[in-house]
């Protein structure tokens, strides 16, 4: 029996349920098209593995300024924080000089108490007699041999008290704490 279909007949060769052929033109194509994609990928992570690398040297660079731009500032800050204890530190130095207590003119050596505390029948460890508060005047009698530890006597409430008070309670001259003569 013949074929129903003529190869002449291209009604039936080209209807929407004809028989599909390929051909050299289709593989082509196919061919053509499979590069296409495959040139485009490879475009496009070239493409995204430079802009990778072009935000990181961005980063590096921004980074880098940006702690060349810290570390000067920083100094600078800390070199004006310096400079203003320097004069603060200046400035209650020389009221401290100033209001530091000398020889008197009868050749008593005196002390001003810095911070009040305890008054001592014996260095360090004696047995508490009193306190002085913080602004008294004493005169100061002498001093262990570590010079830690000062024998002071002042007036209070009409009674003269003598004991051992530490240096850390006084504010004292150098040059007057240099005339106080070291205990036996």
């Amino acid at each position: 029996m013949p074929s129903k279909t003529r190869p002449d007949d291209w009604d039936q060769l080209f209807a929407p349920r004809a028989p599909r052929r390929g051909g050299p033109l289709r593989a082509l194509a196919n061919i053509l098209i499979a590069i296409l994609i495959l040139a485009l990928v490879g475009a496009g992570s070239v493409f995204a593995i430079n802009l990778r690398e072009q935000r990181y040297a961005q980063a590096v660079a921004t980074a880098t300024s940006a702690a060349a731009t810290a570390f000067p500032l920083r100094t600078a800050t800390a070199q004006a924080q310096l400079s203003a204890t320097q004069t603060i530190v200046a400035a209650l130095t020389s009221t401290a000089v100033a209001k530091q207590p000398t020889a008197t003119p009868q050749g008593l050596l005196t002390a001003r108490v810095f911070n009040g505390g305890n008054v001592r029948a014996a260095p360090i460890s004696g047995q508490r007699l009193d306190q002085v508060s913080a602004g008294e005047i004493v005169q100061v009698l002498e001093k262990n041999r570590g010079g830690t530890w000062f024998k002071v006597t002042y007036g209070r409430d009409g009674q003269t008290i003598t004991g051992w008070v530490s240096k850390t309670l006084l504010t004292i001259d150098v040059a007057v704490e240099q005339q106080v003569p070291v205990s036996p």
